[in-house]
C-alpha cells in the first residue's frame, strides 16, 4: 500500500488500523509543549510510543525510516489545542 499522512491540530485519533509509522512531524505552538502519540484510537486504551517535546516554537521533524509497527492506530494527545502534529504513515 502507498504511503499516506494526517495532520491534526490538538488532540485525536489519525488512523484506525495496523499501519507502519515513517515520520512524525511536531509543531509547539508554544514554548515547552508536547504531544504524546499512541499505538491506538485514544490516549486511555492505547500504548504510549512517545512524547515529542520542544523548548522553542519550531518545527522538528522525527524520522523512522522504513517505519515503526503500530498495531491499532495512531492517536496524538497535544499538550494544548494549538499543537500542530503530521504523521506519514503505510497501512498494512
Amino acid at each position: 500500500m502507498a504511503r499516506r499522512w494526517a495532520r491534526l491540530v490538538g488532540d485525536g485519533c489519525l488512523y484506525q488500523g495496523a499501519c507502519l509509522v515513517h515520520s512524525i512531524t511536531f509543531f509547539p505552538d508554544s514554548d515547552a509543549d508536547y504531544c504524546d502519540v499512541y499505538d491506538g484510537i485514544d490516549k486511555d486504551s492505547g500504548k504510549k510510543f512517545a512524547r515529542y517535546e520542544l523548548s522553542t516554537s519550531t518545527t522538528r521533524n522525527y524520522n523512522y525510516g522504513a517505519g515503526v509497527p503500530f498495531d491499532f492506530g495512531v492517536y496524538v494527545d497535544g499538550y494544548d489545542s494549538a499543537v500542530e502534529t503530521t504523521v506519514v504513515f503505510t497501512p498494512v
